[in-house]
């Protein structure tokens, strides 16, 4: 089970859905199976239970970067882990949930949500008579919902929860519904020849958490827009770029010039545009390399010298994503 704290894989990857699951109330077994699964070691208090009833009944669907589990435990568990680095919110069903990480403290009874690891350090969970089910997150694919990474590799990103329970009932509601959804997502067959509805799912899944649970992460940036959908900060972020395109500029000197964090620049961008600024920054110097190549003649101009000049140091990969994006290769662009 998810007894509750998972750790899981901390390689953002996909791949098809696996079911595990144990059924047994043998507390040898259940130990063994805890820390098998989650890679760490469970500390497991029970009491109040009966040798006849199963007391650990556990079932999980997982995707890698995600898994959704449904757990029951019968009479009074406490369980404990010195590290997790997952995020896991439990749903209750039926009984009661309490979770402790750091002074934080939440207590979520039938229909309520709380966050059983927030994906740092460690964790003291205590279930009575409970039914629950779990969203299981690596980190890495919150921090690509979120659009917060370091360099591009979200593993270094940190994502840090302010509260165990959600902001509001309604929005509890939205994770549930989320979680449903994904839920019948990953136990149709058809799904394991599709990576991309896979993916779009734990998306889903990271989106709804975010929202749900009080975190860090600007819950919105300046509301002076002038008209415009985007904050007045992102279009000078946007302006930056352009006016820039040309110098080795990276996220530290945009989120300089519109005095903002990277993280929030890179959140600015992901919720806003749906890309990340380095992606951007890419993005138009990719276009004006074209814009070079369509004028140029082919015995002044390169596609080497054109990479070069717009930033791309490597000719080959160039020229990937030049085909990828504009549908024909560079010296095809160079020979009209």
């Amino acid at each position: 089970m998810l007894c509750p704290g998972v750790l899981m894989n901390t390689n953002f990857h996909l791949q098809h859905p696996e079911r595990a699951g144990i059924d047994t109330s043998d507390a040898e077994l259940i130990q063994k199976y805890l820390d098998q699964t989650y890679s760490t070691r469970f500390s497991i208090k029970r009491c109040g239970y009966s040798e006849t009833d199963s007391f650990c009944s556990h079932t999980r669907i997982d995707v890698g970067a995600y898994a959704l589990e449904e757990i029951r435990h019968s009479g009074e568990v406490r369980v404990r882990a010195d590290r997790m680095t997952s995020v896991v919110a439990l749903h209750v069903l039926h009984g009661r949930v309490e979770c402790h990480y750091g002074d934080l403290t939440g207590v979520a009874g039938p229909g309520e949500w709380v966050l059983a690891s927030t994906g740092f350090d460690g964790v003291r969970v205590r279930l009575k008579d409970a039914h629950v089910r779990s969203v299981v997150l690596n980190r890495s694919l919150l921090a690509e919902a979120a659009g917060d990474s370091v360099d591009g590799d979200p593993e270094l990103s940190v994502i840090r929860f302010t509260g165990l329970t959600p902001t509001n009932g309604t929005i509890g509601g939205t994770l549930a519904a989320a979680e449903r959804f994904v839920g019948h997502v990953l136990v149709t067959h058809e799904t394991h020849g599709t990576p991309i509805l896979l993916e779009s799912a734990g998306r889903m899944l990271a989106d709804a958490v975010l929202a749900a649970f009080p975190n860090e992460l600007p819950s919105d940036l300046a509301d002076d827009n002038d008209g415009d959908s985007h904050p007045l900060l992102l279009r000078q972020a946007v302006d930056y770029i352009q006016e820039n395109v040309a110098r080795d500029i990276g996220i530290g000197d945009i989120a300089a010039a519109v005095y903002l964090t990277p993280r929030t620049v890179q959140y600015m961008f992901r919720r806003h545009l749906g890309t990340t600024p380095t992606a951007y920054l890419r993005d138009v110097r990719l276009s004006q390399a074209r814009h070079d190549l369509i004028a140029g003649y082919r015995g002044l101009t390169t596609v080497a010298e054109t990479a070069a000049r717009w930033g791309f140091a490597h000719t080959g990969r160039f020229a990937v994503l030049y085909r990828n994006t504009y549908g024909e290769s560079p010296h095809e662009t160079l020979r009209r």
